[in-house]
């Protein structure tokens, strides 16, 4: 086929859909093959998990290297006290029968810490019930106390000493406006609002605020906003995050493109928040400073909460201690005198699964080991209300108890969730106080005091990274610190390391590579070069009165305005336009969104600091570029100012020091202003900026057909020629695990598909699913709309009580959440809206586009209204809306954004009196071809290395969901994975439609439009779409479509599935209590041995399988499949005896013969005719996914359909029931039950589902019988029988099993007569079978 063939690909999270196509989208066949399929995968996990693990064991370590120098610090003086001390410490871990002393002998008296005659553990415990009994006593002691108490107190220090997030002393980290003003500070200098002073009070009320412990986080915000006076949404959304609520990126900082990321919320009182804080930092890059100081201002309102009215952390805890125990005694006393005695029993003494008593709130039973799983407080405290509140009806007996439960402060604990916000400073403050008491007592303290506070303050810097590294495969090492060989202490760090060079080479290391020249480092985001890049593509966006600048005028502005303000906003821009003469005092400014995002920051910085010196243009480069690689380390910044610039005043350096250039660019020098072309208008060479300069074009129009940028850009990066693409080039892109596993499936199904068809495809249409991850809490709109209804509770009062009477599940209805953000009035006439006509019928009242859907898909609720269905036929098309209707609705319009009921953004499309702009025109079509993310972007760079002579088009999946719809070609992706390829054809029909009807260049095809006429929403129904004798679309029922059905009907779809080894994790991490595990807690630690006594971890990953015959007892051959564990996987594969040693030892097989080395994980398997995967292991047994694609008939896949979005529905709300409106009836539901039935008695289904064939059988008549939401359930349920994953079938409500349809062999597989294994081709085209019971 050449050259004349079409390839999509629909790439997933887990799956790679792939479709050839003709140039009239007829799908090929090769080797009697139809060329389309779905390749499925497991998700690549992010590096999250192991970055976590590999922090944790970093943080381990350094730690006992802490505690080891303490050790030797303490060692001669505890020696002559007690030479066993530190031994009895070690061994405290042992039961104890296992202790060994110094001899290796058993000891006599078995104690963890101390051993005297008249000084044991129990006297120590006695004497300090807690570690901070013990820290507060060295405070305030007199006498001279015991070396080893003073080494467990700075030993727990050094151990738990808090984070290192904020600077300052203990007296700055606990006053409030230093916090709350650094906030403040950095919130205003990005613009993002608080532009006004504050006075003292207002300072005063907000930390009362926040301290105020019986306030929920909603109230705090509330007043917060009252306070503060906060007016726009940008700082209700900052105060809504510190308060401890959710809030969205793009609210926070004023940036809907932040609304894309994959992680677009936060909170910090989220129990993951810090799992999740590295991906909102990488998003963000230097922007997350102001994150770092809005969590700084929620800490201190926790530390607060923590510390109370005391100086130290230890007062604190000693007195929720005391608090504890007389809360106990309170508790207590209170049940036995008014409570059975089986309800103290319940409370105090049972430790079952699930309970939330008193045991399983502090983890332990007197006297016992507690078995059950430990319950939250919430949990604790609900048990305390059912149990013991309402149960005694004497108020004033309970009055103490429900007081202190409503504060949350009954029966507090030491160990809480919340420790984790204590700075270190607060750790610090004690230490100090106890080497300033002891000095005089103890001459070690005298003489090592600095030492010890050196090893509680040391802290490796980040750019320093580890120290001893390990050597890679290229023969580099892991570690990249510039070091002598000698010891290194906290005391002798800056002799042994040397920081400057150590700092160089890791800022190096982790610099991101140009957007577009693949092998150039980007520049600092302050550099001269980047700035002026900044603001001049912004400029060149710009329009008066809907026209383009000149060239002139916008160079005039760049120099008058932008050198000359560090913040430029469009009032001063218009001030300057009506001051030099070129525009009135009427001009519309449009093309950018508010005031500028760009400054010249940098170049106001060196104007106002630098005086009196003259530096070069490449040496103030080199002065921002050093800023930003050190500007977190200001000493050795300054260090390396004055070595680099000796002619810089000390007050010079100071300043430069204390700039904050954060971040780094995505553009690299080269590209800015080493990529050259001939310019079109005079032959001069010019480069990136000097064309932004010379013409009105931003960087996108630049590198568009007009011009031979991506020309010249590919040849620099080598794009002319055919690339060899291999893993490691994707390994180097700065993407996620999960997008990396994503692209190389997808280059290797198009390396394969190049093979078959013998050339490269003519376009290539690409689509890329984003990732899933878990973006926070789900925002209720039910509490949102109370929240905003109570500043208008009185006016309001009948929608606030209809309101509260309504479901979650309600409100996730458009129409009825539209209703209530509109104060229940049409949004066009004011009218109110008749809420039970509205619900029963659509006849009256409508869903209006603001922003006409024929010129931009937005179906966001910031693009719709509910209005009288009249309005809305009357207005078309038309934009903006009409005249009489702004002027009168207007006010009431403001009223909404004001009290937050739409935001700032639908307000000013409501109100805009302007037609669309070719730009804009030009940037809505842009949208629906034009992929913004670095992911994609990076896909699309790979694919024209393979493919130089290929077009790339990205297609967007919105595009093809309309076009699903507007042809009626559902999609359940419940049913099977045949959508995948089916999404992929679709790419092709429709992407090669786009791209046929407006080129590569909206704006070209604007510009040639006469009267700007285009209607994306009719592309598909009007006329053919055809350019330069190519016709991508002929419309009509019998045009192209009917091609698109005839395929879109068939299901001769190729699925293939990843096969992989198993790597990562050994086993669970959290080791199981003693006599449970499967592998011991140290492996080479022969008392940890004993499972029954130590526990051991569980849930062993086996890596892979092995196929083995092996001699049952009687010496008969017999065949099974053993599974490798990942702990042994290097050990067998370096070694075919290790393999034999652990198939006899730990599997139990005689004579081991190894006939198949590796049997991957989700390999295919063919037994009986029945396809299913390999996917895991369960005692003996393989449990497997079934691989048989469930095909349906249209009338069954659309009940499906309907069955899916009702179960969705009731996922939010089991107790939501069937409207009229779901189209579903128990005929229907009736109909493909018994589909399913003939599934499994008539076809393939039935060699491994037999058993679910009698459950199905017998349970026909329960199903008639059952309601008809749990009828739907019954489906759902039954179709998991048949989908190719691991889900089983709860069947109870028919009578059968709760976890059906469970797939497993025996893993001796010595008496199946036909079973096999499929070794397939990425795309299916070729395979080769293997015969277990042959090889």
């Amino acid at each position: 086929m050449g050259k004349n063939y079409y390839l999509g690909l629909d790439i997933g999270t887990g799956s790679v859909g792939w479709a050839v196509t003709d140039e009239q989208y007829q799908i090929p066949k090769v080797h009697g093959k139809a060329l389309w399929g779905s390749r499925l995968f497991e998700t690549a996990s992010t590096a999250e998990e192991r970055r976590i693990n590999r922090t944790s064991r970093r943080r381990l370590r350094r730690r006992n290297q802490r505690v080891e120098w303490l050790q030797e610090l303490f060692a001669e003086e505890i020696n002559k006290k007690d030479p066993g001390f530190y031994r009895r410490m070690k061994e405290s871990r042992y039961w104890a029968e296992d202790k060994l002393d110094e001899e290796g002998k058993r000891p006599e008296v078995p104690y963890s810490l101390f051993a005297d005659k008249d000084y044991t553990d129990q006297e120590y415990h006695k004497q300090f019930p807690t570690i901070f009994h013990l820290r507060k006593w060295l405070m305030e002691t007199q006498e001279t106390p015991d070396i080893r108490l003073v080494y467990l107190a700075f030993l727990h220090m050094i151990k738990h000493r808090g984070h290192f997030l904020l600077s300052g002393s203990i007296d700055e980290i606990k006053e409030f406006k230093t916090t709350f003003t650094q906030f403040l500070e950095v919130v205003k200098d990005e613009e993002l609002g608080f532009d006004r002073e504050f006075d003292q009070e207002t300072y005063q009320q907000s930390e009362k605020i926040l301290k105020d412990r019986e306030l929920t986080r909603s109230a705090k915000k509330t007043r917060m906003v009252k306070a503060l006076g906060a007016e726009n949404i940008c700082e209700k959304e900052w105060l809504t995050l510190i308060t401890g609520g959710t809030a969205k990126l793009s609210n926070l900082f004023d940036d809907k493109e932040l609304d894309e990321t994959e992680r677009p919320k936060l909170c910090f009182s989220d129990a993951g928040y810090e799992d999740y804080a590295g991906e909102i930092e990488a998003e963000l890059n230097e922007r997350y400073c102001i994150v770092e100081s809005a969590k700084a201002v929620y800490d201190w309102a926790i530390l607060a909460d923590i510390l109370g009215e005391y100086k130290s952390i230890s007062e604190a805890k000693v007195a929720s201690y005391e608090k504890h125990k007389n809360d106990l005694t309170y508790l207590k006393d209170l049940v036995k005198d008014n409570l059975p005695k089986e309800e103290y029993k319940k409370l105090f003494s049972e430790g079952k699964d699930k309970t939330t008593n008193y045991c399983a709130y502090i983890g332990k039973i007197p006297g016992k080991e507690f078995e059950g799983k430990k319950c939250s407080k919430e949990e604790f405290y609900s048990y305390l209300k059912k149990n013991i509140v309402e149960s005694i009806a004497d108020e004033n007996k309970t009055k103490y108890l429900r007081e202190e439960i409503e504060k949350g402060t009954f029966l507090p604990k030491q160990m809480i969730k919340d420790n984790s916000v204590i700075p270190y400073q607060v750790h610090l403050y004690e230490l100090d106080k106890i080497l300033a008491n002891l000095k005089d007592k103890i001459p070690l303290i005298e003489e090592e005091g600095d030492k010890i506070r050196q090893i509680f303050t040391f802290r490796l810097p980040y750019y320093v990274g580890p120290l001893n590294g390990v050597p890679k495969s290229d023969g580099e090492r892991t570690n990249w610190a510039e070091r002598k060989a000698e010891k290194i202490y906290p005391w002798n760090f800056q002799e042994i390391v040397d920081e400057e060079t150590s700092a160089q080479k890791f800022i190096r290391r982790m610099t991101n590579k140009c957007t577009y020249l693949l092998h150039e480092d980007v520049l600092p985001k302050y550099s001269l070069l980047y700035s002026k890049f900044t603001v001049l593509n912004e400029l060149n966006n710009l329009r008066l009165n809907g026209e383009p600048l000149s060239v002139d005028l916008k160079q005039k502005i760049y120099e008058e305005v932008f050198q000359k303000n560090r913040k430029v906003t469009l009032k001063k821009l218009k001030r300057c336009l009506v001051l030099e003469g070129f525009a009135d005092r009427n001009v519309d400014i449009t093309g950018v969104d508010g005031d500028f995002k760009s400054a010249l920051t940098a170049y106001h910085d060196f104007k106002e600091k630098i005086s009196g010196v003259h530096l070069s243009e490449e040496q103030k480069e080199e002065i921002i570029l050093n800023i930003s690689l050190f500007g977190d380390a200001r000493n050795l910044l300054k260090n390396r100012l004055k070595k680099l610039y000796p002619q810089l005043t000390d007050k010079q350096r100071e300043d430069l020091s204390r700039l904050s250039y954060r971040g780094w660019g995505h553009l690299s020098r080269k590209f800015l202003e080493g990529v050259t072309i001939e310019s079109p208008l005079n032959g001069e060479d010019w480069t990136i900026i000097k064309a932004l300069w010379e013409t009105n074009e931003n960087l996108s129009q630049l590198l568009g057909s007009k011009y031979t940028f991506t020309e010249a850009i590919e040849k620099e990066n080598g794009f002319t020629e055919n690339a060899d693409i291999s893993y490691q080039t994707i390994e180097e892109l700065g993407l996620s695990p999960a997008v990396k596993r994503q692209v190389w499936q997808s280059v290797l199904i198009v390396k394969e598909i190049c093979k078959v068809q013998k050339g490269e495809p003519k376009r290539l249409f690409v689509e890329m699913a984003r990732e899933k991850t878990d973006s926070g809490r789900t925002e209720s709109r039910k509490k949102k709309l109370l929240d905003l209804y109570k500043s208008c509770a009185k006016e309001e009062k009948e929608l606030v009580q209809n309101l509260e009477m309504r479901q979650e599940a309600d409100l996730r209805r458009d129409k009825l959440f539209l209703y209530y953000t509109q104060k229940g009035r049409c949004m066009y006439t004011g009218r109110p809206i008749d809420l039970e006509k509205m619900l029963r019928d659509n006849k009256t009242y409508d869903i209006d586009h603001i922003y006409p859907q024929s010129k931009v898909m937005d179906d966001s609720l910031d693009n719709r209204v509910l209005v009288e269905k009249i309005y809305n036929q009357e207005k078309t098309d038309i934009y903006p809306i009409d005249e009489k209707i702004r002027k009168k609705m207007q006010p009431f319009w403001k009223s909404l954004a004001d009290g937050g009921f739409i935001s700032e953004e639908k307000y000013k499309r409501l109100t805009r009196a302007t037609e669309f702009e070719a730009a804009e025109l030009a940037g809505f079509i842009s949208r629906q071809l034009v992929e913004t993310r670095q992911s994609t972007k990076a896909v699309a760079n790979i694919l024209k290395q393979m493919l130089p002579d290929t077009e790339i088009v990205y297609v967007k999946a919105r595009i093809v969901s309309n076009f699903r719809q507007d042809f009626k070609l559902p999609k359940v992706r419940e049913i099977n994975d045949l959508h995948h390829a089916k999404d992929a054809y679709l790419n092709i029909v429709v992407g090669n439609t786009y791209h046929v009807k407006f080129t590569q260049s909206p704006v070209r095809f604007i510009e040639n439009s006469t009267n700007r006429s285009y209607n994306l929403k009719k592309m598909f129904v009007a006329g053919k779409v055809s350019r330069n004798g190519e016709t991508a679309w002929v419309s009509g029922n019998d045009g192209t479509i009917v091609t698109v059905r005839k395929f879109m009907r068939k299901n001769n779809i190729l699925v293939t599935r990843r096969a992989y080894e198993v790597t990562g994790g050994l086993f669970d991490q959290q080791p199981m209590k003693k006599g449970k595990g499967q592998v011991p807690v140290k492996g080479n630690d022969e008392r940890l041995q004993n499972i029954e006594k130590y526990g051991g971890y569980n849930k062993e990953a086996g890596a892979y399988f092995t196929l083995v015959e092996s001699e049952d007892k009687k010496g008969k051959k017999i065949r099974s499949i053993e599974y490798v564990p990942v702990r042994m996987k290097k050990q067998v594969e370096q070694s075919k005896e290790a393999l034999e040693a652990y198939l006899v030892q730990q599997r139990g097989l005689k004579n081991p013969i190894v006939l198949l080395n590796k049997i991957r994980i989700d390999t295919l398997f063919n037994v009986d005719g029945f396809h299913m995967w390999l996917s895991a292991r369960a005692g003996k047994r393989l449990i497997f996914k079934g691989a048989n694609q469930l095909v349906l008939s249209d009338p069954d896949e659309k009940t499906l359909k309907k069955v899916v979005k009702f179960i969705n529905r009731r996922k939010e709300n089991k107790n939501v029931e069937i409207y009229s409106s779901d189209g579903l009836t128990s005929e229907m539901l009736e109909e493909i039950y018994d589909t399913f039935l003939r599934k499994i008695r008539n076809t393939i289904y039935g060699v491994r589902l037999k058993e679910q064939e009698k459950t199905l059988s017998s349970g026909r008549e329960n199903f008639e019988k059952l309601k008809i939401e749990d009828q739907c359930m019954v489906i759902y349920e039954i179709l998991h029988l048949f989908q190719c994953q691991s889900t089983l079938a709860n069947l109870k409500l028919i009578g059968g099993p709760g976890n059906a349809g469970r797939l497993g062999l025996n893993s001796d597989i010595t008496k199946y007569e036909n079973i096999s294994i499929i070794n397939q081709s990425v795309t299916g085209i070729y395979e080769q079978a293997i015969d277990l019971k042959k090889v």
